[in-house]
């Protein structure tokens, strides 16, 4: 039909005209709605609210080792609680998903499961205690499960929960004793350490205990000390020699044997005795004349005989005597006369022979020391020289032990640098560690006290404030909504079908119609007149209608009874919102 003018009156026409095009979509469509309403299963939700109590000791006494947020740590037990093992153990107890278990996989039905379970954080406004700035703090959370069933919905709440609450102190207790675990084998591994640098530093001392720097000072001291001692043995040294050379001369002056006389008061002469006298006087003789002189080969003869008679040979303490003596005499003539001086050459001949008779004495394997003396005062003069000599051999070895000493001194001094150097090290390293080892050995005992403080419950924890209920009234579907959605539907589904069966028709209603066809209006129109057949049937249509819309009212009075809510809840809450405004 072409576009022409129409008023509301058209409209009401239209529809008056096609109702039936109005009313089959409506019916149809309202009908459908309301049936689906009613058939889609119900959804109950079952609630737990738990809060999360901070811990009861504050945490400047005592610090938790569990530190992580508690929108992290309800994740984290979410994940825990959700595996498959603890769903198919909850969906095997209460017999959940019995249907979808025929026909479904597992893994459709574990993911049905957890779209089921939901954990939403409550969270509010706080100042944060470290500065002051407002923030926001989960201070609890919801736990809910969704099922057809009012009563399973309930019982697997009250399974999520306790599984909640029993994973939160497993996971807490757990933290707490790896924590104390970590720092005690960590505590342990520094010990192990210190022990090892201990053992170390005292290797280290005992094989360089001379160089270590606490040693150095005494060692400089003792090293000075030592340099004394020298110049104290020294002294003592000169004076000895000093009084060695002195009773060497007097040696050297006095006969060991013992003076023997005649009647007439003479000495006589041994023949040992003769044989030192002419020994002595032999170097005289070979100084003063030449060897084919018959006093020196008559002298010569005579000593050789006499040793041939004694079987003695050489006395080298009598030589040595001889000799000193005329050093000293040689050293008198030097300061009287000159070096030229026919005294001073004879003396000086004298001492060269006693030298060449010394070293044939000492070269001849029949050398011998003399007898024994008998002079008491050249036994008293021997005894003090030996003494001397013990004195000098024993001040030699103090000295060399003195020097061996001062040569490790300074041995130890020049080291010591270089040992300083790898002892500091080893100290520090020692401190550092012993430093760290109280650190740890502070720590670990802190989180023994937080494991006990999680074992004792004083910890941060969660508590059920408000346990799962069995829920009255379905959260979906929402059936009354369904049906007006439903209804709404219905009305613009019946307004299309007729505006469409009124576009597309070609029948002429009114005289608008007629007027746009012919080009000018009709001069009068007459209504359509119903015959007797006709009304019949129209009044047998509206009573019809008026029977289906009292059945429809009380169906849905009832559906909304036995489906929605029972009508006295219903009463009752109408009444309640009344009254409240």
């Amino acid at each position: 039909m072409e576009n022409q003018e129409t008023d509301i009156k058209d409209y009401f026409k239209i529809i008056k005209r096609r109702i039936k095009f109005l009313l089959i979509p409506f019916v149809l469509i309202s009908i459908l709605s309301i049936v689906l309403s009613v058939l889609l299963p119900s959804v109950y939700r079952s609630m737990a609210t738990i809060l999360i109590e901070e811990q009861e000791i504050p945490p400047e006494l005592v610090r938790s080792t569990v530190t992580t947020f508690a929108d992290q740590r309800i994740q984290v037990i979410s994940q825990r609680i959700m595996t498959r093992a603890n769903l198919m153990d909850i969906i095997q107890k209460y017999g959940l998903y019995a249907k979808e278990r025929k026909s479904k996989s597992e893994e459709n039905i574990l993911e049905t499961m957890r779209e089921s379970i939901k954990v939403e954080p409550i969270s509010a406004n706080v100042k944060d205690p470290r500065n002051g700035a407002p923030t926001k703090a989960t201070i609890a959370f919801t736990l809910t499960f969704d099922d057809n069933a009012p009563g399973t919905a309930q019982k697997v709440a009250n399974e999520l929960t306790s599984l909640f609450l029993k994973e939160n102190i497993k996971s807490r207790t757990e933290s707490a004793e790896n924590a104390t675990m970590f720092l005690r084998e960590e505590m342990r591994r520094w010990k192990e350490k210190i022990n090892k640098i201990q053992t170390e530093l005292a290797t280290f001392k005992e094989k360089n205990q001379n160089q270590l720097p606490q040693i150095s000072e005494v060692n400089q001291q003792e090293l000075t000390a030592h340099s004394g001692q020298l110049m104290m043995l020294d002294s003592q040294e000169r004076s000895l020699q000093e009084r060695r050379f002195y009773l060497e001369g007097e040696l050297a002056q006095i006969d060991p044997s013992a003076f023997a006389t005649n009647t007439a008061g003479n000495r006589v002469l041994g023949v040992k005795e003769r044989l030192k006298m002419l020994e002595s006087q032999f170097p005289t003789l070979q100084a003063s004349y030449s060897a084919n002189h018959p006093d020196v080969i008559r002298a010569k003869r005579e000593i050789e005989s006499l040793k041939k008679q004694t079987g003695s040979t050489v006395d080298l303490n009598s030589l040595n005597a001889d000799l000193t003596e005329k050093k000293n005499r040689l050293a008198s003539l030097l300061k009287q006369y000159s070096d030229k001086h026919p005294d001073v050459l004879r003396l000086q001949k004298e001492i060269t022979s006693l030298q060449q008779s010394l070293f044939n004495a000492r070269e001849s394997d029949t050398t011998q020391t003399s007898e024994t003396p008998d002079n008491p005062a050249y036994i008293t003069l021997k005894a003090q020289l030996e003494s001397i000599n013990s004195d000098l051999k024993s001040l030699a070895l103090t000295r060399s032990q003195i020097n061996k000493k001062m040569a490790d001194l300074r041995q130890s001094l020049r080291q010591a640098p270089m040992v300083e150097k790898e002892y500091i090290s080893l100290i520090q390293e020692l401190e550092n560690s012993n430093i760290r080892y109280r650190e740890v050995s502070g720590r670990e005992m802190e989180a023994q006290i937080s494991q006990q403080l999680e074992v004792e419950r004083k910890g941060e924890r969660f508590t059920l404030i408000d346990p799962p209920q069995e829920p009255i009234e379905p959260i979906s579907p929402n059936r009354i909504a369904i049906i007006i959605l439903g209804i709404i539907l219905a009305f613009a589904s019946g307004i299309g079908c007729v505006f469409v069966v009124e576009t597309l028709g070609s029948t002429v209603n009114n005289e608008k119609t007629i007027a746009a066809i012919l080009g000018s209006a009709p001069l009068s129109s007459i209504p359509y007149l119903e015959s007797q057949d006709e009304h019949e049937i129209y009044l047998k249509r509206r009573f019809i209608v008026l029977i289906g819309t009292v059945i429809a009212i009380i169906a849905a009075i009832v559906a909304f009874h036995f489906i929605v809510m029972p009508l006295d809840v219903f009463w009752f809450k109408l009444l309640r919102v009344i009254n409240s405004h």
